[in-house]
C-alpha cells in the first residue's frame, strides 16, 4: 500500500527493442537480478525519438536508427522506499553493426549490455515485465501499437 508521504517519482522512458537473428539487446546494471531494453529519460526540450537516439550513443557510443513506435509500457515498483511510476515508450531500433555474437561494449560503468536468445526474456528477469508481452506480439506479426501495465485494471 502507497503511503500519501512516502516519497514519489515519475519516469518517462524511450526504449528500443534492438533485434539480430533470434535474439534480442538487453542492458544490465551490474548488481541487479533484472534486465532492461536500452534507453533511458527523456528531458525536456527533447523528443521521446531523439531521447532514444541520444542514450543509445552515450551508453554504448553508437549510431542508431529509431524505426516504428510498437507500443508504451507503463508500471509502478518500490525501491528504497520511494514509489516509482513509469511509462516506457517503444520502438522498433537499428544499431550500427548490430551482431549476436558480440555483445557492444558500455560507455557507462554501472551498465552492461549484451544479447540474449528472445525465447529467454523470462529468465533474464526482462522488466518491467509487461514488455515481454510487446516483444512477443512484435515479433509474431500482431498489429500494433500494445500497450501493458503492471496496474490492475479497474
Amino acid at each position: 500500500m502507497i503511503k500519501q508521504e512516502q516519497p514519489q517519482k515519475y519516469h518517462v522512458l524511450a526504449r528500443g527493442v534492438i533485434l539480430a537473428d533470434n535474439h534480442i539487446l538487453v542492458a544490465h546494471c551490474i548488481g541487479m537480478d533484472n534486465t532492461f531494453l536500452p534507453g533511458g529519460h527523456v528531458e525536456f526540450h527533447e523528443s521521446i525519438r531523439t531521447t532514444l537516439y541520444r542514450e543509445i550513443n552515450e551508453e554504448l557510443g553508437l549510431k542508431s536508427e529509431i524505426g516504428p513506435y510498437i507500443g508504451a509500457v507503463e508500471a509502478e515498483y518500490e525501491d528504497g522506499g520511494t514509489y516509482h511510476q513509469e511509462i516506457s515508450h517503444v520502438f522498433i531500433t537499428k544499431l550500427e553493426n548490430a551482431d549476436h555474437r558480440k555483445n557492444p561494449a558500455s560507455k557507462e560503468s554501472h551498465l552492461e549490455f549484451y544479447w540474449i536468445p528472445i525465447n529467454e526474456m523470462d529468465s533474464h528477469n526482462l522488466l518491467p515485465q509487461p514488455m515481454r508481452k510487446i516483444v512477443e506480439n512484435y515479433i509474431k506479426g500482431i498489429e500494433g501499437p500494445y500497450f501493458e501495465s503492471t496496474f490492475e485494471e479497474v
